[in-house]
Protein backbone atom coordinates (compact mmCIF):
# COMPACT_ATOMS: atom_id res chain seq x y z
CA UNK A 1 0.00 0.00 0.00
CA UNK A 2 1.29 3.46 -0.87
CA UNK A 3 2.45 5.89 1.80
CA UNK A 4 0.70 8.69 -0.11
CA UNK A 5 -2.75 9.40 1.27
CA UNK A 6 -5.71 9.88 -1.00
CA UNK A 7 -6.74 13.53 -1.14
CA UNK A 8 -10.28 13.98 0.15
CA UNK A 9 -12.89 15.06 -2.35
CA UNK A 10 -14.48 18.34 -1.23
CA UNK A 11 -17.94 17.46 0.01
CA UNK A 12 -21.05 18.83 -1.58
CA UNK A 13 -19.43 20.11 -4.78
CA UNK A 14 -20.27 17.87 -7.72
CA UNK A 15 -19.02 20.40 -10.28
CA UNK A 16 -17.45 18.77 -13.33
CA UNK A 17 -13.70 19.26 -13.58
CA UNK A 18 -14.02 21.03 -16.92
CA UNK A 19 -16.71 23.36 -15.60
CA UNK A 20 -14.62 24.22 -12.54
CA UNK A 21 -11.60 24.92 -14.74
CA UNK A 22 -13.64 27.18 -17.02
CA UNK A 23 -15.02 29.05 -14.02
CA UNK A 24 -11.50 29.47 -12.61
CA UNK A 25 -10.31 30.89 -15.93
CA UNK A 26 -13.22 33.34 -15.86
CA UNK A 27 -12.38 34.40 -12.30
CA UNK A 28 -8.74 34.97 -13.26
CA UNK A 29 -9.76 37.06 -16.28
CA UNK A 30 -12.04 39.22 -14.09
CA UNK A 31 -9.28 39.74 -11.53
CA UNK A 32 -6.67 40.52 -14.16
CA UNK A 33 -9.04 43.00 -15.79
CA UNK A 34 -8.95 45.11 -12.65
CA UNK A 35 -12.35 46.66 -13.34
CA UNK A 36 -14.16 45.28 -10.29
CA UNK A 37 -14.56 46.75 -6.81
CA UNK A 38 -12.35 45.65 -3.93
CA UNK A 39 -15.12 43.64 -2.27
CA UNK A 40 -15.95 41.88 -5.52
CA UNK A 41 -12.24 41.22 -6.09
CA UNK A 42 -11.95 39.61 -2.68
CA UNK A 43 -15.02 37.44 -3.31
CA UNK A 44 -13.66 36.44 -6.72
CA UNK A 45 -10.27 35.62 -5.20
CA UNK A 46 -11.93 33.47 -2.52
CA UNK A 47 -13.91 31.60 -5.18
CA UNK A 48 -10.73 31.13 -7.20
CA UNK A 49 -8.93 29.63 -4.20
CA UNK A 50 -11.86 27.26 -3.60
CA UNK A 51 -11.81 26.20 -7.25
CA UNK A 52 -8.05 25.61 -7.18
CA UNK A 53 -8.46 23.41 -4.10
CA UNK A 54 -11.31 21.49 -5.74
CA UNK A 55 -9.34 20.95 -8.94
CA UNK A 56 -6.24 19.89 -7.03
CA UNK A 57 -8.25 17.36 -5.00
CA UNK A 58 -9.81 15.94 -8.16
CA UNK A 59 -6.40 15.59 -9.84
CA UNK A 60 -4.99 13.90 -6.74
CA UNK A 61 -7.91 11.46 -6.72
CA UNK A 62 -7.38 10.64 -10.40
CA UNK A 63 -3.64 10.16 -9.87
CA UNK A 64 -4.32 7.79 -6.96
CA UNK A 65 -6.80 5.81 -9.06
CA UNK A 66 -4.35 5.53 -11.94
CA UNK A 67 -1.64 4.33 -9.56
CA UNK A 68 -4.02 1.70 -8.15
CA UNK A 69 -4.87 0.49 -11.64
CA UNK A 70 -1.25 0.25 -12.77
CA UNK A 71 0.18 -1.72 -9.82
CA UNK A 72 1.75 -5.08 -10.50
CA UNK A 73 1.38 -8.20 -8.35
CA UNK A 74 3.97 -6.91 -5.84
CA UNK A 75 2.16 -3.59 -5.45
CA UNK A 76 4.70 -1.54 -7.40
CA UNK A 77 3.46 1.13 -9.80
CA UNK A 78 4.46 0.13 -13.31
CA UNK A 79 4.85 2.68 -16.12
CA UNK A 80 3.30 1.45 -19.35
CA UNK A 81 3.78 3.02 -22.79
CA UNK A 82 0.75 4.65 -24.37
CA UNK A 83 -0.18 3.45 -27.85
CA UNK A 84 -0.63 6.31 -30.31
CA UNK A 85 -3.09 4.32 -32.45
Amino acid sequence: MSAKKKAPEPEGDETRFEDAMAELESVVERLEGGDIALEASLAAFERGVALVRLLHARLDAVQTKIEELTRNERGDVVAKPIDDD
